[in-house]
């Protein structure tokens, strides 16, 4: 009996590990490490030098969102002590393959243990200004990310390089006939009509676990990217290239606004969306989702204020308190508000336009008034009104977790266990009636 109590208590023990490292494991990270989907370049038309380039990327909605829920703490167990993401962005001109101006991604950019991305053993930086190989990212739940690229270039380490510490400088990387370079003034310039510069991103991801050493995740590289002679131009976008937003699941969250209660509903970002925002941001531009709201009934809308604007997949939050007016002071609780949503594209030298709205979305609120807060019950989470303290279960989103497991794991854990124990009961019966048999 104590043999088969060991076996069961080992079982139990072997498959709650299974479900703690379940998260923490996975296929290693908690998201699919994809390269930015959309890169596109766009010459800085002057900028603040000759040859700045401004390059926007895409964030997977995965990820995106998984970094949405680290910063409102909806994770938990996530099998590490921190974990962030950076771009690296390789660049060549003319001829990637070029042994001078082609790719300068090298076996430093994947980084020394001790000193970081990009250098040596001996901590020397091994890449030059131009190369980009740790910058963080804008905001990682925002899903386009832009920077500035290929910028001015001094007259010093930073142009001519340093034999010393092996770190090449840009001059290092092109070759004579693709640039002119004034040292008095220390302009570089490239002839864009004569030659084409491409770009190519790939992403890092950095896990820290403590008393470990930090463990670097890379993504595969972007497609390439182009500016100057053999860029494609697209042209700019239209209202027939940004679709009406797909916008769901609107509830009130636990926070407020000068006293006002604040919603939430759910924005979807589809390939197509982040492929025309990404070529509007590095053109200077952008796509932004604005926000009308209405109590049920009115005819006018109101365009929101204190409202996310940036496009990111998952919630996007609303302040209510521009509802209120001196007409209209309170809006008493369970009012039934509308909203709808629609895209402005701005783009450098055009004038901006609007995308169809969404579909109109509709729940009943917590009280809104203006001034004075009047709501007369405690606002609490949607998705768990009787507790808003609660932390609902990040799997099934709604179980207790009961010993920081979902109920649904703990069921598999019990299901295991009354399996072993049956197989050990019909084993031991068998063993038994053979023993009789003798």
């Amino acid at each position: 009996m104590k043999k088969i109590l060991s076996i069961i208590l080992v079982s139990v023990m072997i498959l709650s590990c299974m479900a703690v490292f379940a998260t923490a494991a996975g296929n290693e990270l908690p998201f699919e490490l994809v390269p930015p989907a959309y890169v596109v370049a766009v010459l800085g038309n002057g900028g603040d030098s000759p040859t700045t380039t401004s390059l926007s990327y895409s964030l997977s909605n995965e990820m995106t969102t998984f970094f949405k829920n680290m910063e409102t703490a909806h994770l938990e167990n996530i099998g590490c002590d921190d974990i962030w993401m950076v771009v690296q962005i390789d660049w060549a001109v003319d001829d990637v393959n070029d042994s001078v101006s082609g790719w300068h991604y090298n076996k430093y950019w994947d980084g020394d243990e001790y000193f970081g991305l990009g250098h040596d053993s001996e901590g020397n930086a091994r890449y030059s200004e131009w190369d980009i190989v740790d910058v963080g990212l804008n905001n990682a739940t925002e899903t386009v990310q832009n920077i500035w690229i290929t910028r001015a270039v001094p007259n010093d380490d930073r142009w001519n390089g340093n034999p010393e510490t092996h770190t090449p400088g840009v001059k290092d990387q092109l070759r004579p006939e693709q640039y002119t370079y004034n040292e008095e003034t220390e302009e570089l310039r490239i002839d864009y009509t004569k030659h084409t510069v491409y770009f190519r991103a790939r992403f890092v991801v950095t896990v820290r676990i403590d008393g470990e050493q930090d463990k670097w995740y890379f993504s595969e590289w972007s497609a390439t990217t182009s500016v100057g002679k053999n860029a494609e131009n697209t042209g700019p976008l239209t209202k027939a290239d940004v679709d009406a937003p797909v916008i769901t699941d609107l509830h009130m969250t636990d926070k407020t606004f000068n006293d006002n209660p604040v919603v939430a509903f759910t924005l979807t970002v589809p390939e197509k969306l982040m492929e025309n925002a990404t070529r509007a941001t590095a053109g200077g531009g952008g796509i932004v989702i604005e926000t009308e709201a209405r109590v049920k009934g009115d005819t006018e809308w109101t365009l929101m204020g204190n409202t996310d604007w940036i496009i990111k997949s998952g919630e996007m939050e609303c302040a209510l308190l521009h509802l209120v007016n001196d007409s209209r002071p309170m809006i008493p609780k369970d009012t039934v508000i509308e909203l709808r949503c629609r895209y402005r594209c701005d783009q450098s030298g055009q004038d901006s336009f609007y995308s169809d709205y969404s579909k109109i979305i509709s729940f009943g609120t917590n009280d809104i008034n203006q001034g004075e807060s009047h709501v007369t019950d405690e606002t609490t989470d949607n998705n768990n009104p009787d507790n808003p303290d609660k932390k609902t279960c990040p799997l099934c989103h709604f179980c207790p977790q009961p010993l920081g497991l979902c109920i649904f794991i703990w069921l598999l854990i019990i299901l295991a266990v009354i399996i072993v124990i049956v197989i050990i009961i019909v084993v031991s019966k068998k063993k038994k009636k053979k023993e009789e048999n003798k």
